[in-house]
């Protein structure tokens, strides 16, 4: 696949927010920014630096250092040890005091999320540089990334779609060997096999890496993770499989529903609600439409067929390079719903329905919005699969 990401564009609609927000350098430390950045996978704590005058460079741990500046397109990638003095921040103040933008505004990434693994700048590391920076400004600064992130080019989007295929083509491959008897980890571990055959470099979530689970697990109230476990498939069950493949720092998150055996009624009756509310969804991801919009569509369909009480009341998140998984999650909080979807952005589609006693469902389908409605990138039906046993 021959592809090339445009870095100095991503810069630049950094910098275009930066003189939005009045900050003349930012330090973002969050796995999302340091990914944006450095184009590199960089799986430990780091740090990366820009200015409005066009410094770019990243701070990363010692024992990665040649491997990411060997892999990234940055000229200037500077090693910290966790050691007085050299440390990821004590480098950060290193190099602001001698560029001079010690008296400036600094933008920094403060806040909190339910991911463990963000990188918001920390308590302490906060108070380290207030007290070795005491003439500077901090300003919050989490807009930079997440609204340079936001629309995705062609070429970005052409990876996430290659992505995405991989885990179609797991789906498949799980789908066709499924039987009853087998555990969830042997289910969930063919997909996981054919990603690695396929390319993917690393299953990024902290939800299990790639996820599954069976029968009574699947209905757990208000659930949308699984980790595998042992259980054993039995017939009846409901399946689900979710896996998160990454190429080139980029995701992709895409699950899909199976039954063992003929769906009871209460199954199927399930089964016809989750696909109409994910072709809403869908349908909804409209450019021009908000995000206030499409939340209360799917909510409206969800109430007309009567499954609104068993649905996780969320219904997607962004998705782009590692750690851009949240701006904008498409919700009913007052943060985000006046967000407009532009043409290009992708969305995670998410819905969980679960049932107690009858089973759940779940979809995660990256999406692209277009101004006709949304375009699903994965080829895997929304529709749940039912396995002949």
């Amino acid at each position: 696949m021959n592809y090339t990401i445009d870095y100095a564009s991503r810069i630049k609609r950094m910098q275009k927010k930066m003189e939005e927000i009045d900050i003349d350098v930012l330090i973002g430390t969050r796995m999302v920014s340091v990914t944006f950045v450095s184009g590199a996978f960089v799986p430990w704590r780091a740090a990366a630096l820009v200015s409005r005058d066009g410094h770019v460079e990243l701070i990363n741990f010692l024992i990665d250092h040649e491997r990411v500046r060997a892999e990234s397109w940055l000229e200037q990638v500077t090693a910290y040890a966790p050691l007085p003095g050299m440390d990821m921040l004590d480098m950060a103040v290193l190099q602001i005091k001698a560029k001079g933008w010690d008296k400036s505004r600094i933008g920094v990434e403060l806040g909190h999320s339910p991911r463990g693994n963000t990188g918001y700048l920390g308590a302490t590391e906060y108070d380290l540089l207030k007290e070795h920076l005491p003439h500077a400004t901090f300003v919050n600064a989490n807009a930079v990334v997440d609204q340079a992130g936001y629309i995705k080019d062609p070429q970005e989007i052409m990876v996430m779609k290659q992505a995405t295929a991989m885990a179609d083509s797991a789906i498949a491959l799980v789908g066709e060997s499924l039987s009853v008897g087998m555990t969830e980890t042997q289910a969930v571990g063919i997909g996981e096999m054919e990603l690695r055959r396929l390319g993917s470099e690393y299953h990024w979530a902290v939800t299990g890496s790639s996820e599954a689970a069976s029968g009574y697990r699947t209905a757990y109230p208000m659930c949308g993770t699984t980790q595998p476990t042992d259980k054993l498939l039995q017939a009846g069950d409901n399946v689900i499989v979710d896996f998160h493949p990454l190429i080139h720092t980029f995701m992709s998150d895409l699950s899909h529903n199976f039954i063992l055996g003929k769906p009871s009624r209460d199954q199927q009756k399930l089964a016809d609600a989750y696909l109409s509310a994910a072709e809403t969804l869908v349908a909804s991801l409209k450019a021009g439409s908000t995000v206030g919009d499409v939340w209360h569509k799917v909510n409206d369909d969800l109430t007309r067929t009567g499954y609104v009480q068993y649905a996780v009341p969320f219904f997607g998140h962004g998705l782009g390079v590692h750690g851009y998984e949240w701006y904008p999650p498409i919700g009913n909080s007052e943060e985000f719903t006046g967000i407009v979807l532009e043409e290009n952005v992708v969305e995670v589609g998410f819905l969980s329905i679960t049932v107690p006693g009858v089973g759940g469902l779940r979809l995660e389908c990256p999406i692209q919005v277009t101004p006709d409605g949304g375009e699903m990138l994965a080829r895997t039906p929304l529709a749940v699969t039912v396995v002949d046993i």
